[in-house]
């Protein structure tokens, strides 16, 4: 990943996500934009949340500029405030070529959801694949990545991103499949297609059965020492109706566990 953004709201959280993104794609040859969003109003009112002006965001933008630069060190950083919604600037940044990559906190400043209204947004509405930092997050090396297996067949350029980060670090991919009725996954023929997009990176399978579909990959990513969750965001799919409802509040990963959402590519 050679250009990433990463939303802020000068929050921990935000600065967390940060760190995640320093810690693993490095410093020497990544460039991050730092991309703040804040709404304007005509008038204010007592009544409606307080909103930064112009100023106000291009400080807080300064401020975390200067966080980042303390801990990462020599980092290439640019940054961008705007008064739109997150997800509508991260898609023009991404469709200008410059980002390819958003990792970002789970939950904003003043958010004690588990997934945060922006973070939902961005997962469900983003170009580009999305990681989110959960709050609790501790720093660590990736030797494990757990991929969600939704038993539909992956193509090479929805698991590209996927595929770079684990050259990257080194990782191993395993592929969980949890099988909540009676259609079993593909052993052979959906096996046979995976080991060739994996080729070169160390994979593995796991198939279990269970009705409920968020605690089991919960109990595979925490007894398996997993670092990082992968999904792809499929339309329709068992992930959109995750984020849209409130198991995603219930998903204990979020509290550890960072999460990359991938693109449905053809």
């Amino acid at each position: 990943m050679q250009r990433i953004l990463l939303p802020t709201d000068n929050s921990d959280t935000a600065f967390n996500a940060a760190r995640f993104a320093f810690d693993i794609f490095g410093t020497e040859e990544c460039r991050y934009t730092l991309v703040h969003t804040f709404l304007k109003t005509a008038y204010r009112n007592a009544l409606l949340p307080v909103v930064d002006t112009e100023r106000e965001a291009a400080n807080k933008l300064r401020r975390f500029e200067r966080r980042c630069r303390q801990y990462a060190g020599k980092v290439s950083l640019a940054k961008r405030a705007e008064p739109f919604q997150l997800v509508d600037v991260l898609n023009d940044l991404a469709n200008e070529g410059k980002g390819e990559l958003i990792v970002m906190g789970t939950q904003g400043e003043g958010n004690y959801g588990m997934v945060g209204r922006n973070a939902t947004s961005v997962v469900m509405g983003a170009h580009v694949p999305v990681i989110t930092v959960p709050s609790g997050w501790e720093p660590a090396p990736i030797k494990r990545i757990m991929l969600a297996s939704d038993g539909v067949p992956m193509t090479a350029a929805s698991v590209e991103p996927l595929i770079a980060i684990a050259r990257h670090t080194g990782a191993e991919v395993v592929v969980a499949h949890v099988r909540n009725n009676s259609v079993a996954f593909d052993e052979r023929g959906g096996r046979a297609a995976l080991v060739k997009l994996f080729a070169g990176i160390r994979h593995s399978f796991v198939t279990v059965a269970d009705a409920d579909v968020t605690n089991t990959l919960n109990d595979l990513a925490r007894d398996g020492r997993v670092q990082l969750v992968a999904v792809i965001h499929r339309k329709k799919s068992f992930w959109e109706r995750l984020f849209n409802s409130s198991k995603a509040k219930r998903m204990a990963l979020h509290t550890t566990t960072p999460l990359i959402v991938l693109r449905d590519r053809p």
